[in-house]
């Protein structure tokens, strides 16, 4: 009887988890499969034969040198959004546990997770609006006082950084509130241990409350690297990649390629596979080194 019991217990979690696991699996698996075997391929949009070139699309990756642009301003834009959208998120998080109270932080929370609830394409419309050379909110004043328009997105070297604030903008406040919840979860006693050893404001959070949080900031770190990947509708409505290719980041590449210039869909495959594996071996290295 205690081991039927014992059976029934250990099938249980397998009989609820089983089938969202093997949905799950499935919608993984199949797309992921079926993108590699067209990565072998030399399959074009509207031709119905194709043959099998094997390795042959990974070959011309590399010396593809709109590829290898691409994976530059790609890994730039990885860079510089997560490491951008952690240091504001700790800084505003810190800030407003240190110099707000209580009510207003509720405020201040509720304001800085609207930008988060906004879909991306609108974001997206609403600053290419705002840093309009002519029209524009933010580039107004400087064409005010100089009387040239200051266009940011059509500059080779300041595109992508202004794209990159917008992502910023969205995700930088909403994590601020999730470090700003997180230091109120702290206990007070090692703040007060720390002041009666008459350390500085920045000494007990750096030394005291961010090293207690090592675990969850590590874990947001790994969400926006997930999420700076997934950045293809805010670049593309802001720049389309442009101006050139200077915004023009690897899924963007991959995309262009397989269904508006050429609709080389094997050749944008390999780019989407060869994106994958670089992603899961950087990610899979990072966790294991933070650990």
């Amino acid at each position: 009887m205690a081991a039927r019991e014992r059976r029934k217990k250990t099938r249980l979690p397998v009989v609820f988890i089983g089938p969202g696991l093997l949905v799950l699996a499935v919608l993984a698996l199949v797309p992921t499969l079926f993108a590699i075997g067209i990565s072998l391929q030399d399959r074009e949009l509207g031709q119905a034969d194709s043959g099998w070139v094997w390795f042959a699309n990974y070959i011309q990756l590399f010396s593809d040198r709109r590829f290898i642009n691409s994976v530059g301003v790609s890994l730039t834009w990885e860079v510089v959004t997560v490491s951008a959208t952690m240091v504001l998120a700790v800084l505003l998080g810190v800030l407003l546990f240190q110099c707000t109270t209580a009510r207003w932080r509720n405020v201040l929370c509720m304001l800085f997770i609207v930008p988060v609830l906004l879909p991306r394409v609108s974001a997206a419309f609403v600053w290419k609006f705002a840093f309009h050379p002519l029209f524009g909110l933010l580039t107004y004043p400087y064409k005010a006082i100089t009387g040239e328009p200051l266009d940011l997105l059509a500059n080779p070297h300041t595109a992508l950084l202004t794209v990159a604030f917008v992502d910023v903008w969205q995700w930088g406040l909403f994590f601020a509130v999730i470090v700003l919840k997180l230091l109120e979860t702290l206990p007070p006693q090692p703040f007060e241990a720390a002041r009666m050893d008459h350390a500085k404001t920045w000494e007990v959070y750096t030394y005291v409350a961010l090293p207690m949080l090592k675990a969850p900031l590590i874990s947001l770190t790994f969400v926006k690297m997930v999420e700076s990947l997934r950045a293809f509708d805010l670049i593309y409505v802001m720049t389309r990649g442009g101006p050139g290719i200077s915004t023009e980041t690897l899924d963007m590449y991959a995309f262009s390629q397989g269904f508006i210039e050429s609709g080389r869909i094997s050749y944008a495959s390999s780019m989407a596979v060869l994106m994958m594996v670089a992603s899961t071996v950087a990610f899979t290295y990072i966790w294991k080194w933070t650990r």
